[in-house]
């Protein structure tokens, strides 16, 4: 019983030709930054500023490898990008990624740029023919991977969220899916918080920054943008974890407001399970720092 036992555990581990068999690749990160058309040259300097904040954090403060990072713009600079943000790139960029993917690697992808809702369909302005709401659904309806992160910032970003919802999956929108198509101001207040520091975002003191803390901060500093100059918010952010297509604006984990108080000694009232619980899947995926957190005894106080 033994020997065989020996001899089945030394069949696993060797092949039959005495070596060891080939390990597996280890996983990898891939990230797309889609950026549209422009429009005028102040926004071209602002749209390449971004772009290039965005491409530093992700090459430079996280974990991605810099040939793993897609950069769309019309512009052709000295960094590497593929020229031209056009439907066709984006669904062909989309369509070689899905060939390339394993199931444990990442893919981020990051919309900047003008958008706009006719009623129908959302759409995201590229030169040429702009990709639809609906488009962009189709387009990765078949990405398989274990980590998908896809942060929506440019207008009218929240009718994006139910074609691209499903398990598995997070999706953030600069804006509701709703009347919300004003320039927004998600994709500079998201450069400034990946400026921040990993312990300055560390909410929980766990010695980690989860997308729901990099969320949560995100929306703050937009709501801190629009106070500084006392304008009303035009745009609220929408996060969806759970594949059900509807987003939500805060992950605060607590109580609703209108839920009303109970009285002392009164047993909660009886709620359906959820077995995905909006946030959760946000609160679990964790930013890909290149190096670990500081311990969170040392965390930096907020400024």
């Amino acid at each position: 019983m033994f020997s065989l036992a020996c001899g089945c555990l030394l069949a696993g581990v060797f092949s039959s030709n005495g070596e060891n068999p080939p390990a597996a690749a280890p996983p990898e990160r891939w990230a797309v930054i889609l950026v549209g058309i422009p429009g005028d040259k102040d926004h071209e300097k602002l749209f390449r500023k971004t772009a290039d904040a965005w491409q530093e954090w992700l090459t430079g403060t996280l974990a991605f490898d810099a040939d793993h990072v897609l950069v769309l713009t019309g512009e052709v600079g000295e960094k590497k990008r593929i020229a031209g943000t056009t439907a066709d790139a984006i669904r062909a960029t989309f369509a070689s990624l899905g060939e390339k993917l394993k199931p444990d690697d990442a893919l981020w992808v990051i919309t900047l740029g003008h958008g706009h809702y006719d009623g129908k369909h959302a759409w995201f302005h590229v030169a040429g023919r702009d990709p639809s709401n609906d488009d962009f659904g189709r387009w990765l309806g078949e990405v398989r991977c274990r980590e998908q992160v896809f942060w929506l910032t440019h207008a009218s970003s929240g009718w994006f969220v139910k074609p691209l919802s499903q398990p598995g999956r997070i999706v953030i929108a600069a804006t509701a899916a709703d009347d919300e198509s004003n320039e927004t101001e998600f994709p500079e207040a998201l450069a400034t918080v990946a400026a921040q520091s990993a312990a300055i975002l560390d909410e929980d003191r766990d010695g980690k920054v989860s997308v729901a803390e990099m969320f949560t901060a995100v929306v703050r500093e937009v709501l801190n943008r629009f106070n500084s100059d006392k304008r009303l918010p035009t745009e609220h952010a929408q996060i969806d974890d759970n594949g059900d297509g509807k987003g939500t604006e805060e992950l605060s984990g607590k109580r609703e407001p209108d839920e009303p108080e109970l009285p002392a000694g009164a047993p909660p009232p009886v709620k359906p399970a959820t077995a995905n619980p909006e946030g959760d899947l946000a609160r679990k995926t964790f930013i890909p720092y290149r190096k670990p957190a500081r311990n969170p005894a040392d965390r930096e106080p907020r400024k």
